[in-house]
């Protein structure tokens, strides 16, 4: 399933955003930008474009800036970063984030982990981040993230990076 996140003149951190403030409110059932749905962990959001035309979305770990992924037509690569961090009991909030691919259609991505006698895995919702990035979450007992083009090719795979669960 893949969704979109407008953008917005909030982002995690409280400042306004390039450009100022549009005004507009975010449509129904959309996500306002740097919000995840409830259970998506720690992480928060925002797209900025700069004055040369080169988009980037900035990820937020309890209102830290963590990573910036910057717009390329140059690389292949739709994996950016993957982590993960404590929930509730045994499970884990994971988060994965990279670049669309050339064509803009979001990757498929998949969590897997392993458990006594048993492997686990996910298929991930995706959001897609200004036309031109997405982020994907699920929670459970997951180490690594798998990402492929929809329409085949190689895929990418990157063990979770395991970072704190609170601020």
């Amino acid at each position: 399933m893949t969704s979109t996140a407008p953008h917005s003149a909030t982002p995690p951190h409280g400042r306004p955003g390039p450009g100022g403030a549009s005004g507009a409110p975010a449509p129904e059932g959309a996500l306002p930008e740097g919000a995840l749905p409830a259970g998506a962990g720690p992480w928060s959001v925002r797209s900025v474009g700069s004055g040369r035309g080169r988009a980037a979305m900035e990820l937020y770990q309890h209102g830290e800036l963590t990573d910036v992924v910057v717009a390329a037509r140059l690389t292949p690569h739709l994996l950016r970063g993957a982590r993960h961090c404590p929930s509730a009991g045994r499970s884990r909030h994971v988060l994965a984030w990279g670049r669309l691919t050339a064509d803009g259609a979001a990757p498929a991505v998949v969590f897997t982990g392993r458990r006594p006698l048993r492997r686990v895995r996910s298929t991930a919702e995706v959001v897609t981040v200004a036309g031109r990035f997405w982020v994907a979450w699920a929670q459970g007992p997951f180490d690594a993230v798998r990402v492929e083009h929809p329409a085949g090719g190689t895929a990418e795979r990157l063990p979770l990076e395991r970072v704190r669960g609170t601020a």
